[in-house]
């Protein structure tokens, strides 16, 4: 046996020769090479060859156009208003030891946008207000009630990436506010508008556009299969943008699932001023249905910037949502009614030196916001009694400017019942608490 494979071998080589050195290959030799090594290969099969285990590859959907994923990033661009209510919980990076950032316990928070760039988020834990932001896209404040030792009122510019404070800076400086306030003296009410109302495609950087199609090991989030690695398959849409210069930067990504129905965007991922450096890290999952519409929405948004150190967690009520419904006016005013210490981020150092009384801003509240249980309707009064957690009740009136709703439909003030959870906004006004706008939580019976 083992004259016959030095005979063979010998036999192999001298077809080689022929090939590398003398450049001729007949086609009868080329018919005896591919024999002479699948004969090989079969010799010695056995020996060398033996199972290994991979990770499975989940099949994937029918391709999708470049085109047509453009075209999904772009719909959001007919979203004028959003609201819903959702369960959030924030970390902050900066303020954690080591490998651990503080976890803020969960809390509900009231999410409102308006197109171009107004943003409301009011967050309450055991209907207790913990934080509450506001932004007209220029300047914005941020209300910070929970937990009692980080109380303050922060304001300031949408700040550009320049102005941000890494972990470094906030740790070393002499201002206790800023320390106490750890990552979320970043946080700005763009972070999250962009999030939810994704900015479209230009047709001046559409041309520049491209995709490609990436494969990932991930955890199995299968039922029954923990513990357990597959490769999923993404379209990954590249955006570049020119600067200033006129030069291609990397600005935005965009992740689509090609092994979930529908291939659905399941990430974006922002890149500060084209250098690569990433800004924010955005996943979308638990895709639903809006009541009453067509649009198609992620219950769950997951909002990371590490950089920046802070994560938000939202968890949307779906029944909550609503697409380009009508909000009103006042949705987007916040003054320190509380008359919190303030930190102006426009001038945090001068802020430091200068007295606590220089800063307070005296405005007077107008919306006020409730969630809780209702207690009573009364129909003929127009009136709605709720109480929160804690026990303490809110006297809503009812008038023709009321949005009252449930699962995005209008209903009627005879609809809402006893026992029913609901959330809402009210102007304070000399005849009482005038509803803007309820939303009843609890299903219709």
């Amino acid at each position: 046996m083992l004259v016959f494979k030095l005979a063979w071998l010998d036999n192999t080589a001298s077809v080689y020769h022929t090939i590398g050195f003398r450049n001729l290959l007949p086609v009868k030799s080329t018919k005896y090479l591919l024999i002479s090594l699948i004969a090989f290969a079969a010799l010695l099969g056995s020996a060398c060859v033996h199972r290994v285990n991979v990770n499975e590859l989940l099949p994937v959907n029918a391709p999708v156009s470049t085109d047509e994923l453009i075209s999904r990033i772009n719909a959001y661009n007919r979203i004028q208003t959003f609201s819903a209510q959702a369960d959030v919980t924030v970390w902050n990076y900066f303020t954690g030891e080591g490998a651990k950032a503080d976890e803020f316990p969960i809390a509900t928070g009231l999410i409102r946008f308006k197109r171009p760039e107004d943003t409301r988020m009011k967050v309450t834990f055991l209907s207790a207000d913990v934080a509450d932001m506001v932004s007209d896209g220029q300047k914005f404040k941020l209300k910070i009630l929970r937990p009692l030792d980080k109380r303050r009122f922060i304001y300031g510019r949408n700040l550009g990436d320049i102005e941000r404070m890494n972990a470094t800076e906030i740790q070393e400086t002499k201002d206790p506010q800023l320390t106490k306030a750890g990552g979320l003296v970043n946080m700005r009410p763009q972070h999250i508008t962009d999030s939810f109302l994704i900015k479209p495609i230009t047709e001046s950087d559409r041309s520049n556009v491209f995709r490609e199609e990436v494969r990932q090991v991930e955890a199995d989030n299968r039922p029954g299969k923990k513990n357990r690695l597959v490769e999923r398959s993404y379209y990954v849409v590249y955006v570049p943008e020119r600067d200033e210069k006129g030069q291609l930067k990397l600005r935005r990504k965009f992740w689509f699932d090609r092994s979930q129905v529908g291939s659905p965007l399941v990430r974006q991922q922002t890149f500060e001023n084209g250098v690569g450096r990433l800004a924010s890290d955005v996943t979308f999952g638990g895709w639903f249905t809006v009541p009453n519409t067509t649009w198609a929405w992620p219950s769950h948004v997951i909002i990371d910037r590490r950089n920046d150190g802070y994560r938000l967690d939202l968890k949307l009520l779906q029944e909550t949502v609503e697409v380009n419904a009508e909000l009103p006016a006042t949705t987007f005013e916040l003054e320190n009614t509380e008359r919190l210490e303030e930190l102006n981020l426009d001038e945090p150092h001068k802020m430091a030196d200068e007295p606590r009384a220089n800063h307070i801003v005296t405005a007077s509240a107008r919306v006020q916001h409730h969630s809780g249980e209702v207690v009573s309707v009364d129909r003929s009064r127009n009136e709605m009694i709720i109480k929160d957690d804690a026990g303490t009740e809110a006297h809503l009136l009812i008038t023709s400017s009321t949005k009252l709703t449930r699962s995005g439909r209008p209903i009627p003030l005879a609809e809402v019942k006893a026992g029913d959870k609901v959330t809402g906004e009210c102007e304070a006004s000399a005849d009482g608490c005038k509803a803007t706008s309820i939303v009843v939580i609890s299903p219709a019976p």
